[in-house]
């Protein structure tokens, strides 16, 4: 089966097949125009925030808070995003990444006791710096993939836009530990492509 419910058990989940339905759509416009020999498992989760990620198996995740937040197009955005996310290796970059770094502390631990506990502020910000740029290339690929289905780059703006708008009147500040880069410089990004493409 190609997409998936998962909840917790006291979750009535009576709008799990239309909601299953909605996400299969939209990672589906953008498998078959893009990647049509490949399967990808379309899942929904049912959590109190807004996400979306990829994990192993070609498992595209989102919630169902985001899910329902989103226009038709929006959520096409979303898959394009997140299948350039495991197009581009970036699920497995990062766990190796995350295991290299327990690991060079555990070593370093041996020769030096208590050292290991540095891991813990280390590790979030070598890999939460990491991901700024696979957030950009994420992008970056997933206007691609928008454009080779028929969708407009405008639709991945108008996405950007609703997180904008979600994080209220909080400033936008890209630190080294942030995981994402700000909306604005995602959304500066795609308008510089589509300049460059016209």
């Amino acid at each position: 089966m190609l997409a998936g419910c998962q909840s917790t058990k006291a979750k009535d989940c009576a709008g799990c097949a239309y909601d299953a339905l909605l996400w299969k759509t939209a990672v589906d416009t953008i498998s078959l125009a893009n990647f049509p020999e490949e399967e990808f498992n379309a899942v929904v989760h049912y959590a109190d925030f807004s996400n979306a990620w990829v994990t192993t198996g070609n498992e595209i995740n989102i919630t169902a808070n985001l899910l329902h937040e989103l226009s038709k197009e929006q959520r096409v955005a979303v898959a394009a995003h997140e299948i350039a996310h495991l197009k581009a290796g970036h699920y497995f970059t990062k766990v190796g990444v995350s295991i290299l770094t327990s690991i060079g502390f555990s070593v370093l631990n041996i020769f030096v006791p208590g050292a290991g506990f540095s891991e813990y502020l280390v590790k979030p910000a070598l890999v939460s710096g990491f991901s700024r740029s696979q957030e950009l290339e994420a992008d970056k690929m997933g206007i691609e993939y928008l454009n080779k289905s028929g969708y407009s780059p405008e639709y991945f703006l108008q996405l950007l836009e609703v997180f904008l708008k979600n994080s209220g009147d909080k400033t936008e500040e890209t630190s080294y530990f942030s995981t994402h880069p700000t909306n604005e410089e995602r959304m500066q990004q795609i308008i510089n492509l589509k300049k460059n493409k016209d």
